[in-house]
């Protein structure tokens, strides 16, 4: 009996280490998967932030109290649905509420930033300028507090603060991609596309699948006239399913290129679906409401920007050129933002436009020289624009080809040849950004010939575009 007691101690020592031995191997299994989590997170692409939901999630399941796991597994929730328009703000709340950002510790500056990415998601904008300057001076070591700074400021219309927020998170983590590809589009927004161009080939370079970094690239090819469609096949894969941002950037993509092609049947199919699938992200929807008013959807160009007014500020500089492209295309003043144009073909296509609009075929000619010849030859719409300076003859626009039919309206009313200015203004009522100018035109033409206006004519201009200051009262 006096051997009893032994036994029991050598089974209780015995059971101690097995269970310390279980536990350092469960703590090393953790350590390993909290490392592949900070790779995931620093790769930033959208597979990349798959993977760190999944292995947030796995950190948490087994032990809810893991602060670090639930500060990456919020920051990861939340960069995907800033970013990329998924419903994952609630789960990053819920790791926020484990996180705990007020406690301090390493973790603490990743979930403050995480809280500032959801504020902004919210359209607080304010409030996530001060949550994520708060956590980058808590936590001046981590890039995650700049990187939501910089956004938070981006969305403001502060684009130098902006950048230097994210050029300070790069400075303290260069492998951080989230913070390089914001940066990028930075300088697109500014108007340098050559040196996103740069930068975004070198986050491809190290992560080819990052199909955010891969439609800022096309945007960047596109703003430098690079007629290759290669970098958007490739960030667009139609078999691989994809968030609402990238199948709107994608269809948007498509319908900027087809745009300038002369295709406008096919560009005003891709930009419908771009509007359909736009999440609330307001410089995508900034971008899209550019584009539908530039095809004559004014409208429904008119409600994203009241959508995106709802996340940024009037200063953000796409959501400003969106709104002059949809005061414009409502046949106001041609009033642009006096900033920095954003580098978009786009942009450049509403310079000219409000030049004619505002100061006849002098100022259209000053801008069109201001672009350069590249831009209208790559641009159908510019391109048919520069008609109305040349000494070419009248082209007798198809039915298909609304902007010609504009420009072979105006030519003929210089002409003094009014029958023909009608004829032509009629076939471009509907399906470019003018089409209420046209409108214009057009009464005033068919009452110049004793006429009376066709009101099925108008029937399209008053379905896309009810504003529209030329379109007779019923």
């Amino acid at each position: 009996m006096r051997g009893a007691p032994l036994i029991l101690a050598i089974v209780a020592v015995g059971g101690i280490a097995v269970s310390g031995f279980v536990a350092t191997r469960r703590n090393a299994g953790a350590e390993g998967l909290r490392g592949d989590l900070g790779t995931d997170l620093e790769r930033g692409a959208l597979g990349d932030l798959g993977r760190a939901q999944a292995v947030g999630r796995r950190l948490m399941l087994a032990d809810p109290d893991d602060q670090e796991a639930a500060a990456a597994l919020a920051f990861t929730n939340a960069v995907l649905a800033v970013d990329y328009g998924l419903g994952t703000s609630q789960e990053a709340a819920e790791a926020l509420g484990h996180a705990a950002p007020g406690r301090g510790g390493p973790s603490a500056g990743t979930a403050a930033a995480a809280d500032a990415l959801l504020a902004l998601r919210r359209g607080d904008l304010d409030g996530a300028a001060r949550a994520a300057a708060a956590a980058s001076t808590a936590a001046p070591e981590l890039p995650h507090p700049l990187y939501a700074l910089g956004r938070a400021r981006a969305r403001a219309g502060d684009l130098g603060g902006a950048a230097r927020a994210l050029e300070a998170a790069i400075v303290k983590a260069p492998a951080f991609a989230p913070a390089r590809v914001a940066w990028a589009e930075l300088r697109l927004d500014r108007g340098d596309a050559a040196t996103a161009r740069t930068t975004l080939e070198a986050v491809l370079t190290a992560s080819p699948r990052d199909v955010r970094a891969g439609l800022l690239l096309d945007e960047a090819e596109g703003a430098l006239g690079d007629a290759s469609a290669g970098t958007l096949r490739a960030a667009c894969v139609r078999d691989r399913w994809q968030p609402p941002a990238l199948t709107a950037g994608c269809a948007l993509g498509r319908a900027a290129r087809a745009r300038r092609a002369g295709a406008r049947a096919e560009a005003r199919a891709e930009i419908d679906r771009a509007a359909d699938a736009a999440p609330d992200e307001p410089r995508l929807l900034a971008r899209v409401a550019l584009a539908l008013a530039q095809l004559g959807e004014v409208d429904r160009a008119a409600a994203l920007v009241a959508r995106a007014r709802r996340l940024a500020a009037p200063e953000m500089p796409l959501l400003a050129w969106a709104e002059a492209a949809v005061a414009l295309g409502r046949g106001r003043a041609g009033r642009l933002p006096e900033r920095a144009r954003p580098a978009d073909p786009e942009t450049r296509l509403l310079v000219a436009r409000a030049a004619l609009a505002t100061g006849g075929l002098g100022a259209l000619d000053a801008a069109l020289a201001g672009l350069g010849a590249a831009a209208r030859a790559e641009d159908a719409d510019l391109a048919a624009l520069a008609r109305l300076g040349a000494k070419v003859p009248d082209g007798g626009a198809r039915d298909d080809d609304p902007v010609a039919a504009y420009v072979d309206g105006l030519r003929a009313q210089l002409a003094g040849d009014v029958p023909r200015a009608a004829d032509r203004f009629r076939l471009a009522l509907a399906g470019h950004g003018d089409a209420c100018r046209a409108a214009g035109e057009y009464l005033g033409a068919r009452r110049a010939l004793k006429l009376a206006a066709d009101p099925a004519a108008l029937a399209t201009l008053r379905a896309d575009n009810r504003g529209c200051v030329n379109l007779p009262r019923r």
